[in-house]
This record gives C-alpha cells, structure tokens and sequence, in this order.
C-alpha cells in the first residue's frame, strides 16, 4: 500500500496596479491508499532478460592468484589495471584515479559482475600526446596526491614529497603518448593539464580490457 500527499491550497487573489500577487491562506494535507499489484504481463517480457542479466554477471572469468587492493602511493589493484591496459595500444605511459577503480579483488575466481564492481562506469580508453612542460604537471599531480595508478614509468621523490628522479623525464625526447579514461582526459580529478591536448579515441572501454584480459589469463 503506497500514500500520495495531496495538498489542497485556498488561494487569495490580490489585484494591484498591473500584477498579480498570490498568497497561500491555508493548506491541508490528505492521504490516499492506493493499492498496486504487479503487471503479470510486464513481469513475464522482463523475467528472461533479468535471469540472463544474472547468469552473465555469475560468470567466472578467471582466478585470481592474489589480492588485489586499493592503496597509495602504490596500488596493486591500479597497477594491475594500468599494467593491463598497456597491453592494448601502443603508448609509453598509461595513468588512471584512484577513485575510479571502486573496488577491490581478492584472492580466489573473479566474475564478470565483480569486474563491473571494480569499473561500472563506460569510460574509454584515450591516447593523448604530452609536451615536456605538461608531462611535468603530470608527474606533480601524482605526487601531490600522493600517488595514483600508472604504469610505463618510474618517479622517485624523497621524503618532503619532491620529485627526485623520473625515467621518462630524463629521457624525454619531444612528446610522450599517455593512455588514460576518457574522464580524466576531460579534466575529471582535476587533471587540467589534459583538457586542451587532443584525444585519440581507441574505442577500448576500460570495463572491456579488464574482462578480455582476465578472459585471456589468469590473474
């Protein structure tokens, strides 16, 4: 049994010089019953889908040798996806937020539903091509969050959070190809430095690498 307030309004209406002012004099609240039942035809349309729903979501995908867990500056649960999502395009970084992987897979068989857990959201993969000067903003962001998931590179910093030493900063040629989410390249988690670059669109959803990966290997 579902109630519905109604409320019932007296309204004055006041004429002055060319407008129209309402007041509310008084209210009063009345509830209704009002009794539903299940549509037996929507019901039985629905059932097949919500079952098959269930049953991909229930798939094992792999096994999964070890936990793999949130964490800064160092994740294993980021490094696993970051690792992974290299293995698919060509670039020579690959960095994603913590807060975008939303959970975390221990030890034991990994389904398809908690793959949707850990990524629910249709983010894509993007390569975007940094200069020297924002690859450097790049490296200050992830220090000053002290730590997000990246791969391809190694930064080093002593104890009062200054950069030390960055592989790929030494080594920097002209640009440098980095392989992050569609949101982040938007300038989603505050990473500025990406929003006026142009994306390479992969047509790779985060979600799916991680599935065809586990897919593929065990974990």
């Amino acid at each position: 049994m579902k109630y519905i307030n109604i409320a019932v309004l007296f309204i004055l209406l006041l004429l002055t010089a060319c407008s129209q002012t309402y007041v509310l004099e008084s209210y009063n609240n009345d509830s209704i019953s009002v009794n539903t039942t299940e549509d037996s035809i929507i019901q039985n349309i629905i059932s097949p889908y919500k079952k098959g729903i269930k049953n991909e979501m229930e798939e094992v995908i792999c096994f999964n040798k070890n936990n793999l867990q949130k964490n800064k500056p160092e994740s294993t649960i980021g490094n696993f996806v970051t690792d992974l999502c290299m293995q698919y395009v060509d670039v020579d970084i690959c960095i994603l937020n913590n807060g975008g992987l939303r959970t975390e897979i221990l030890r034991g068989n990994v389904t398809r539903g908690k793959i949707f857990e850990l990524m629910p959201f249709d983010n894509e993969l993007v390569i975007i091509e940094l200069e020297k000067k924002e690859f450097i903003q790049l490296i200050d962001y992830i220090i000053k969050r002290n730590g997000e998931p990246f791969s391809g590179m190694k930064i080093t910093i002593n104890n009062k959070g200054q950069l030390i030493n960055c592989d790929k900063l030494e080594k920097f040629d002209n640009k440098i190809k980095v392989l992050t989410s569609d949101y982040l390249a938007n300038g989603g988690d505050k990473m500025w430095f990406f929003t006026k670059k142009k994306q390479f669109r992969t047509g790779i959803k985060v979600r799916d690498a991680i599935i065809d990966y586990c897919l593929k290997t065990d974990t």
